[in-house]
């Protein structure tokens, strides 16, 4: 059987996958094949059609009853005149989404999605897709990029909760804040390659349910790349690391900005996910606490200097690497440390 995602939006497409992987692994399901075709992607197991959706609802239900469980546990109770809400810090409430209206609504969406699957029946009702699961799904983006869906993009609830559910369980977010400012920044790991089951699950190990910091002295996670080689350094295990660089990843990221009440998408861009966690699972395999640790002297130095760190990694300058390395005159960097990036690069080209 090949389950193919509708071809909303290349990223929504992404999450709607990772939810359909996430149900039925639930279901037991544990011979399953993933790759993207276009701007879709396609799910292989060899089970019928029908027998496979039926896998995937009732794994949607026990997805959305673990999330909304977290989102209760660690939620703030807020009495209105209509009900009471809660918002919590997990990513389809306050957590990755930059408009308030959201944080409540959403959960209380998906507590609908899940009562109707219980009664065994899901609502044909559209739902608007936030700027968190498709970034293109803004007032002019769909004439712009022929976005399916309509303004604003609607899907149904079968979709809906599958994004969600995908996006919660597979896609690493930091939200950081000062007292006038919140940037989300959003990484859509996408799989340049066929994976199987092993290697999607792998990608879990890089996601954390609560991803907020404060912003203070730390500016540097204000900028994505470097917040996202933090994330890394901080969240992934060395195993997680070692399958999922045998793959070919990229990372679509882009931020939900809000300053001053205003609210904006800003700064896209495509990594190389696979080289950057490649370069990490090297340092971490010689020394783990070393690697850490310079990697947080490197991005509390200056901006530019982390900047010039992180884009030696990426685009294969060596040059660049040492250049960032020589402005941290007054810390004292490991050996194995040095010799494990230029092992790196003798190895890794």
């Amino acid at each position: 059987m090949l389950f193919e995602t509708p071809g909303y939006n290349e990223i929504l497409d992404l999450y709607i996958a990772y939810g359909v992987v996430e149900c039925l692994v639930r279901e037991g399901v544990e011979n399953l094949k993933f790759f993207p075709r276009g701007n879709k992607y396609c799910m292989v197991a060899e089970e019928s059609i029908a027998n496979i959706k039926n896998r995937i609802k009732n794994g949607m239900l026990h997805a959305l009853e673990d999330m909304l469980s977290l989102h209760k546990a660690i939620g703030k109770y807020i009495s209105t005149k209509e009900d009471i809400k809660i918002i919590s810090d997990v990513d389809f409430s306050a957590g990755a989404n930059i408009n308030n209206v959201y944080w409540d609504g959403i959960p209380k969406t998906l507590e609908k999605i899940k009562e109707n699957i219980k009664k065994g029946k899901l609502s044909t009702k559209k739902n608007t897709v936030p700027l968190t699961l498709m970034p293109v799904a803004g007032k002019y983006m769909p004439k712009i990029y022929g976005v399916k869906g309509g303004n604003p993009i609607k899907i149904d609830d079968f979709y809906y909760a599958l994004a969600w559910i995908g996006f919660h369980y597979y896609t690493p977010y930091i939200n950081v804040s000062d007292n006038r400012a919140t940037y989300i920044h959003i990484y859509a790991i996408k799989p340049l390659e066929e994976l199987e089951l092993i290697e999607i699950l792998a990608l879990k190990d890089l996601k954390k349910k609560i991803n907020n910091y404060q912003i203070g002295k730390d500016k540097f996670f204000v900028n994505k790349k470097l917040a996202l080689l933090y994330h890394l350094a901080h969240t992934e295990s060395i195993s997680a690391l070692e399958i999922v660089t045998k793959k070919h990843f990229s990372v679509v990221s882009y931020t939900l900005e809000n300053v001053d009440n205003n609210q904006a998408i800003r700064s896209f861009g495509e990594y190389d996910l696979s080289k950057l966690m490649d370069f990490l699972w090297y340092l971490k395999a010689t020394d783990f606490y070393n690697t850490i640790q310079f990697i947080d002297m490197i991005l509390r130095s200056n901006i530019e200097v982390s900047i010039t760190f992180i884009d030696g990694i990426l685009y294969d300058d060596l040059d660049a690497i040492y250049s960032a390395i020589r402005e941290l005159k007054s810390i004292r960097i490991p050996p194995p440390i040095i010799q494990s990036i230029l092992e790196w690069f003798g190895n890794f080209y």
